[in-house]
């Protein structure tokens, strides 16, 4: 039911010809098995389970039609964002009360979609193009209601640091351009479902970690 639901949303929204190479279906229908199977393996079956296997479906669904097509459709992340605004008093991942939990897919859509909308600013600015589309924005104030604030500026931190790497090694093996395009939305899905298995206190440790080593080093 899951690849077959897949198939549908890349064929509706990105054109994708399933069975004539363009889209590797089999490739995709295992990792989908593969990150439920580890979710499972997290949480069991649980409340918890079945909205992050939701998330974790449509992460893997945009990033697909990001990476062939360049394109993250609009419903995937509007979808997300009224999904997790509904089922956000369940979401224990948000907080130990209903109103923290509330509170924190508030604070998560504004900051996983508002950092990335300061630094698509920035990089307006600087490089005077595009440096981050609206669809990473909106990916992200989707994926934030699910995980909140703290997790998902720790996604952002980890997807730009897998994307620059990524476009080191691409530049080294000549495949990009300096000024290449590395599709974003990957690498934002790959570390938000990477945030799932971290445990809420390692993040304030990483993050007050960081902070520490940079005061210290001033």
């Amino acid at each position: 039911m899951i690849s077959f639901i897949l198939e549908i949303i890349l064929v509706s929204y990105a054109g994708f010809k399933i069975g004539n190479g363009i889209c590797k279906t089999s490739f995709i229908k295992f990792l989908s098995a593969l990150s439920f199977a580890l979710l499972f393996y997290r949480f069991s079956f649980s409340f918890q389970f079945i909205l992050f296997a939701f998330l974790t479906f449509s992460l893997i669904s945009v990033s697909t039609t990001d990476y062939f097509h360049r394109i993250i459709p609009a419903i995937v992340p509007i979808f997300l964002i009224i999904t997790g605004f509904i089922f956000s008093f369940m979401n224990s991942a948000l907080g130990e009360t209903y109103p923290s939990r509330f509170i924190n897919s508030v604070l998560g859509i504004l900051t996983g979609g508002g950092v990335l909308l300061v630094a698509g600013f920035l990089g307006q600015l600087i490089y005077k193009k595009e440096a981050i589309g609206g669809g990473d924005i909106k990916l992200m104030a989707g994926v934030g209601v699910f995980i909140g604030w703290e997790k998902a500026l720790f996604a952002v931190f980890i997807a730009a640091v897998m994307g620059g790497i990524a476009g080191l090694i691409l530049l080294a093996a000549k495949k990009i351009e300096k000024k290449g395009y590395i599709p974003f939305g990957p690498f934002l899905s790959a570390a938000s479902f990477i945030t799932l298995f971290i445990p809420q206190p390692y993040i304030f440790f990483i993050w007050g970690t960081l902070l520490i080593r940079k005061i210290t080093a001033l």
